[in-house]
């Protein structure tokens, strides 16, 4: 089979959806795999008939996966909240992610690691999402002992991808409020990955650079499409993105992480650094830029696409894309099976496959290679990869946002190359700010220029008759 990886992680894929809807039995699909697995064994020599079991085994571990990450520890704090009296708790652990405000009011996860309620202290394990009516200086590693109350995490809204379930996917269960500074005990030391920690500093500091050198408004969009931050973005932009279908400029996905392994790789051939070497170190300098936006999930989706195209490049073989593409899906769905259930997921490799699919059909359609002039040859070919991947996402667009957008044909034509100047001179403002201070103000001007204008275009088409539909 040709693309045998790429019908390993369709059966994957299924097994994991079927398991969804019918929640079996984690023994019952465990007995069955192994069942099928001594049977493949046995008929090895039968090409076909091995080939179909493999397949089927790939089916049912993708069900055995789903299921066992449903199965919570027996020391999860879930399993030590009582549900009568409302008793007061005092947990202690550390803060697992980067603290962030958002309305006044201050998140983070705590990763914890001792419970105390009623007078009885138990050992546990299990992430708490902490929210706090005020702010404090507070980092990632910080070790805490809070008191208070616990709360099943409510579902902000009816549809079934609700703010609970997207919790639910990270393993988070409960909510503690803390309304009161006095509910904290900051305990000494730091715990945590100290790599994450330090990954997490830079972030901070190349925010600085970014607010140092720009106004208030292009930075909040400069940091959100380099460093993955929106927390200071005006929601207004963001909400004119989605109308006109480019919202995801404002999310560090494989755009960005592609333009880091390009600096990075461009460098390393100046140093005249062996083909693997290169390789190495350009992997690392992703895996570093995917901890400094954070690590969220579309970053790493970005970052295991990225490393697996690179080393079928390094290795001087031609990547198959569509096995390139699914050994990524696979290699992310068996660390964590309930992002194929993700929106951010299904439309990152939907939108790939899309342009991959459908492109070359377009274009063989119209004659495109027969065209003699490169400047309508290069607009014609963006407008049919705009309209391909518009077409592979519509559905779930629509299903999920209620939302149509037949300006995103036009706007990601014009938008996405300006947003490719920004993101390269935004790169180059952070790296000049690092190590070359003054040049970063010859930077910042047309960085600004560029990002103001991007505000008016989009502004314009989502101002088009017929520009979006909500329903």
């Amino acid at each position: 089979m040709k693309r045998l990886l790429t019908g390993l992680a369709v059966c994957y894929g299924l097994g994991i959806i079927l398991n969804g809807f019918f929640r079996l039995n984690f023994w019952l699909i465990l007995g069955a795999a192994i069942a099928v697995l001594v049977w493949a064994g046995l008929v090895f020599r039968n090409k076909y008939l091995s080939l179909i079991l493999i397949l089927f085994l790939a089916l049912l571990s993708g069900c055995l996966n789903l299921a066992n990450s449903a199965r919570l520890s027996k020391c999860h704090i879930r399993n030590f909240m009582i549900y009568k009296n409302n008793p007061v708790y005092r947990v202690s652990g550390f803060i697992a992610s980067m603290p962030e405000l958002k309305n006044g009011q201050q998140w983070f996860t705590l990763q914890t690691q001792e419970v105390q309620a009623d007078k009885l202290k138990y050992n546990c394990c299990g992430k708490l999402l902490i929210k706090m009516d005020f702010e404090q200086a507070l980092n990632y590693g910080d070790n805490l002992t809070l008191t208070g109350s616990l709360k099943r995490l409510p579902g902000f809204n009816s549809s079934s991808r609700s703010y609970r379930d997207f919790l639910a996917r990270k393993g988070i269960y409960l909510i503690m409020p803390v309304k009161d500074s006095r509910q904290i005990i900051l305990r000494s030391g730091a715990s945590g990955s100290a790599l994450i920690r330090n990954c997490f500093r830079l972030r901070v500091y190349l925010e600085q650079i970014i607010s140092r050198y720009l106004p208030p408004l292009p930075a909040s969009i400069l940091s959100a499409m380099v460093l993955g931050q929106k927390r200071n973005l005006p929601r207004l932009v963001n909400e004119n993105m989605v109308k006109s279908g480019t919202v995801h400029i404002l999310v560090v996905s494989g755009f960005n992480v592609g333009i880091v392994a390009f600096i990075a790789d461009l460098l390393l051939k100046i140093l005249r650094l062996r083909r693997k070497l290169r390789f190495i170190l350009t992997a690392s300098c992703l895996l570093v830029y995917c901890l400094v936006t954070g690590a969220t999930n579309p970053v790493i989706r970005a970052t295991v696409m990225g490393i697996i195209f690179l080393s079928a490049y390094f290795l001087k073989r031609d990547p198959d894309i569509y096995n390139s593409l699914m050994a990524a899906a696979l290699f992310i769905l068996a660390f964590d099976p309930l992002q194929l259930f993700d929106i951010g997921f299904q439309l990152s490799f939907i939108s790939v496959l899309a342009i991959v699919y459908f492109y070359p059909k377009f274009e063989a359609l119209i004659c495109l290679k027969n065209c003699r002039i490169k400047v309508l040859k290069f607009i014609i070919a963006g407008c049919l990869v705009s309209f391909s991947a518009w077409l592979g996402t519509v559905l779930i667009i629509a299903l999920n946002f209620r939302i149509i957008a037949p300006v995103t044909v036009l706007a990601n034509m014009i938008i996405v190359p300006l947003a490719t100047l920004i993101t390269l001179c935004g790169f180059t403002l952070v790296l000049s700010g690092l190590l070359y201070p003054d040049l970063a103000y010859f930077f910042s001007q047309p960085t600004s220029v560029l990002i103001n204008l991007l505000l008016n275009i989009n502004q314009a088409l989502v101002k088009l008759p017929l520009a979006y539909i909500y329903f």
